[in-house]
């Protein structure tokens, strides 16, 4: 199996991109503290992973009509668990488990 940018607009690599997102998000937080006071959490998603398609799409070999659509489908689905991710962890946090 190659490893390639072009993974990202599948549908694992969505779901292995969106846990790479949420992890940089943390590591983010870390840094700049403001972000978590700020509740940023979420641009910080939709941000990277509009990055991480655009770069993808414009790695791939076919760009049309059809494969934007797909990078489209892509960033809202890496966007869309990225930040679920985000809630799902944040609640934790909260309720103290």
């Amino acid at each position: 199996m190659d490893l390639t940018l072009a993974t990202v607009l599948t549908a694992g690599g969505a779901v292995a991109s969106a846990a790479l997102i949420t992890g940089l998000i943390e590591i983010v937080k870390k840094l700049l503290p403001i972000v978590g006071a700020r509740s940023w959490e979420p641009w910080l998603a939709f941000v990277f992973s509009l990055v991480l398609v655009v770069l993808a799409f414009a790695s791939s070999a076919a760009q049309t009509l059809e494969t934007g659509f797909w990078a489209f489908l892509a960033w809202y689905g890496i966007a869309t668990i990225s930040m679920g991710i985000h809630d799902q962890v944040t609640s934790v946090r909260s309720s103290g488990g």
